[in-house]
């Protein structure tokens, strides 16, 4: 999938960071509260929701401004000016036209680009949108379950900028809770807080949205409109999506279980991102789960619980956070594709036998660098590809337990591998059999000397 590198737009004096990706029809996205387009591909369950995306439509993606790479703001934006930058990005790529699909306070500039603006607009897509406080009274009428007040969501936002690069946790469980015992998603969610905005700007960005408000123009949205919530929603009440779709003439609405406001977080994001592709595209998308052939890569960090011990949460973390950043850049520098941090540890799958143990050889010296020590096992043979991206089946199990019986500092291959890569540049000394737990039979396993 083509990924161009961040670019920046002028919008009057302010600068907005932007890329482009995938390939399709062309989609603007107007991003929620805060935005990272450099970040969002360092993350396995943020980047297997855009790989998706990137198979069907074109993404032009952009921080506001205020956020991550764009530039600060001293005085709160208009929504007028707000979506001034959306006129900048799509004039710096030469598009005309998009479909353009805004998610959470993103969807009020996207409700008023639209409405200012139809020549501009073929389809709009509404996902957990915000309205204009001018509507939270009236809102009630939709539902048949009390929905959350002004005082009660301003009360979670002022929460929010309190915990602000410092309380993760927080952050997850008003977003993304199906990620609450995730620490990796955790982790990376500190990283991403504290390098997209600072608290003070957090602060500036919560009293910015505050004072937007679309309500009176949703009448005159001529695009064909989709409008999408989930229904477990902690921020962003169903009931505000019922409001929007019967106010934007001839609007769809759809509502999807789960409790994310980040969709696709959740488990069942492929249901809803599916949804509104189908809408923008005219196609339903075509299921992701397949068997194909891959080298399957785990890898443990060696006495964590007592390292963890040892130095203290805060350290700990710290050096957790720089082995998931050091494992993203590595991994990805060697092609392969990061499934998912174990916690302690990575599933990554690779093309190549060969580049899975360079990458990991290099993965190694770094992270020893850092302090940290790891071992490694890998399999090569078919596996599962899931809808949600996951991999499964019996080459991922014996991944796993070839890594469960390297040495420290190891790295182990089956026999597979590596007959797979006799008459190479690659050394190995033969470790005998070993009983894998369950696996049938015996397996001879091999250590690659570096």
């Amino acid at each position: 999938m083509e990924i161009s590198d961040i670019k920046f737009a002028k919008s009057g004096d302010v600068h907005i960071a932007y890329q482009r990706f995938g390939s399709g029809p062309d989609v603007v996205l107007i991003p929620g509260l805060i935005s990272n387009v450099e970040l969002a591909w360092e993350q396995e369950v943020y980047r297997r929701a855009r790989e998706h995306v990137g198979r069907f439509v074109r993404f032009l993606e952009f921080d506001k401004r205020g956020t991550a790479s764009s530039d600060r703001f001293d005085r709160a934006p208009t929504l007028e000016e707000r979506i001034g930058d959306i006129h900048a990005v799509m004039d710096a790529e030469g598009l005309e036209r998009a479909n353009i699909a805004g998610l959470s306070e993103g969807g009020l500039m996207a409700q008023l680009f639209a409405a200012m603006h139809p020549e501009r607009v073929d389809r709009l897509v509404l996902i957990n949108s915000a309205l204009g406080a001018s509507a939270l009274e009236q809102v009630q009428a939709y539902s048949d379950e009390p929905v959350y007040s002004g005082n009660e969501i301003l009360g979670k936002l002022e929460r929010l900028v309190e915990t602000w690069g410092r309380d993760a946790e927080f952050g997850v469980d008003l977003f993304a809770p199906s990620q609450n015992g995730n620490a990796a998603f955790i982790r990376w969610m500190a990283r991403f807080q504290r390098q997209s905005a600072s608290p003070a700007d957090m602060k500036r960005h919560v009293e910015s949205i505050l004072t937007l408000d679309a309500n009176d123009r949703l009448r005159d949205i001529q695009a064909p409109t989709l409008v999408m919530n989930v229904t477990g929603d902690r921020i962003i009440h169903p009931a505000w999506g019922r409001y929007l779709a019967d106010r934007i003439p001839g609007a769809t609405y759809v509502e999807f279980p789960g409790e994310d406001h980040l969709f696709w977080i959740m488990p069942s994001w492929r249901s809803l991102m599916d949804r509104w592709l189908e809408f923008v595209t005219g196609v339903a998308p075509t299921s992701l789960r397949e068997r194909r052939f891959a080298t399957v890569l785990f890898t443990d960090i060696v006495g964590s619980t007592a390292r963890a011990a040892k130095v203290g949460d805060q350290a700990w973390r710290s050096m957790l956070e720089s082995h998931d950043r050091t494992a993203w850049k590595t991994v990805d520098r060697h092609g392969g594709k990061l499934i998912k941090n174990t916690g302690d540890g990575l599933l990554v799958t690779f093309d190549s036998p060969s580049e899975a143990i360079r990458c990991v050889t290099e993965l190694m010296r770094a992270l020893a660098a850092e302090g940290l020590t790891i071992r490694a096992g890998l399999h090569a043979g078919e596996v599962e590809v899931r809808e949600d991206g996951d991999v499964t089946g019996l080459c991922v199990n014996l991944a796993a337990r070839v890594q469960g019986a390297a040495s420290d500092g190891a790295t182990y291959v089956s026999s597979t591998v590596h007959d797979l890569l006799l008459g190479g540049d690659l050394s190995f000394e033969d470790r005998g059999e070993h009983t894998l737990k369950g696996i049938d039979g015996a397996w001879r396993l091999y250590e690659h000397v570096r």
